[in-house]
């Protein structure tokens, strides 16, 4: 049995999944920080893969060095995706750094746009969002859950978000509005750049923030349109990874890829 490994390290976690005859066998999710090398190898570690070539990808992919290919996580993204769904035209992901838009075609990058210049649309924005409201990200659904309606929460930086959060705090905003209204900033943020790449139907999403359903619900209300969820959305950049490394290694294997 030939066995391969997807390694999409990224700035907040790094995921790991191992492959045979192209089924997943194993997933693993580390934190990357404070050592993103270590957190590589950790990963590795825990899949048990034994000496499987690894395809790395994601913004510490040049750091590990027993690897036979990097790619970027656009493209596995876009694989993984294809081969989960292969319906999807278009994937949204949320990640620590950056947030993107892919527009897919056969497990294929067909457009895409990213935001990668500014915290606010990101992972990070919803950390720094969840430390300021004392929110814990597995109680944003049941906080969010509240009738309390939206507040808007307008700056385009996460800097000043965060001291507007603050003020709305002090003057005696609920969390519950804030918190709605910083999923609905987010997603009005993530929909620009769909728009940028032309958005088509069936939607997916993926990263570790789509476990939040109140999350996927303002998602899908700023796209104008339903966004499904993978399963286990925070691995599917390191499940293409493994696949594309896979494709790499086969004899048969199409120029293409």
């Amino acid at each position: 049995m030939s066995r391969f490994v997807g390694l999409d390290i990224g700035s907040s976690a790094t995921k790991g999944a191992l492959v045979c005859d192209g089924q997943v066998l194993r997933c693993v999710i580390v934190p990357s920080m404070p050592d993103m090398l270590a957190a590589a190898r950790q990963a590795v570690a825990a899949l048990e893969a034994g000496d499987a070539p690894v395809l790395t990808t994601g913004y510490g992919r040049a750091l590990f060095e027993p690897r036979i290919a990097q790619v970027s996580e656009i493209t596995a993204l876009a694989a993984g995706i294809g081969r989960l769904h292969p319906e999807a035209k278009t994937v949204v992901d949320i990640g620590g750094q950056d947030s993107k838009v892919v527009r897919v075609a056969e497990g294929r990058v067909a457009d895409f746009a990213m935001n990668d210049r500014c915290a606010a649309g990101t992972g990070r924005f919803l950390e720094v969002m969840s430390r300021v409201l004392h929110v814990p990200f597995d109680r944003f659904d049941q906080v969010a859950a509240s009738d309390v309606a939206p507040l808007p929460v307008t700056s385009t930086c996460t800097v000043f978000a965060e001291s507007e959060v603050v003020g709305l705090l002090s003057g005696q905003a609920p969390p519950a509005g804030i918190l709605k209204g910083v999923m609905a900033s987010i997603s009005v943020r993530i929909a620009a750049l769909a728009r940028q790449v032309g958005l088509a139907a069936p939607v997916f999403a993926t990263g570790g923030a789509m476990h939040s359903q109140a999350l996927v619900a303002a998602l899908s209300d700023a796209l104008g349109m339903p966004v499904q969820v993978p399963e286990a959305p925070q691995t599917v950049t390191a499940r293409g990874a493994a696949w594309l490394c896979a494709q790499r290694q086969s004899p048969n294997r199409s120029t293409g890829v």
